[in-house]
């Protein structure tokens, strides 16, 4: 292919990264976002974190409010008293990925109410 000619960048949908449940990975929605890599986010087990966009994601995708993400909470962490569980966020779902993983029961229907209420 000549260098000269662009490449068909049209986004395809393909099967989206599924939760792997062995290592404590969570569909979460955002719910705020605070400043740099850092946002509020509810996950579908109805915990709230504090979520750190993973280093390796974080310019390559641009993760907004309402965005629906994949989590991993911190295991080694102790959780103070008024202070929220923390997450990495490693992984954001377009909405066709989303509708893909509605239609094949990864996703609860009470989260997609909670999602729509956002």
């Amino acid at each position: 292919m000549p260098k000269n000619r662009r490449r068909n960048n049209a986004e395809v949908t393909k099967r989206p990264r599924i939760p792997n449940r062995a290592d404590e990975e969570y569909l979460a929605v955002v719910t705020e976002i605070f400043g740099g890599e850092h946002m509020g986010v509810r996950s579908e087990n109805g915990v709230d974190y504090l979520g750190v966009i993973r280093g390796k994601i974080k310019k390559r995708m641009w993760v907004r409010l309402g965005d629906v993400v994949l989590i991993t909470p911190w295991a080694d962490m102790t959780v103070k008293k008024d202070k929220k569980p923390k997450a990495h966020i490693i992984w954001r779902y377009t909405r066709t990925q989303v509708n893909w993983l509605q239609n094949h029961g990864y996703v609860k229907p009470e989260f997609l109410e909670e999602l729509q209420n956002i």
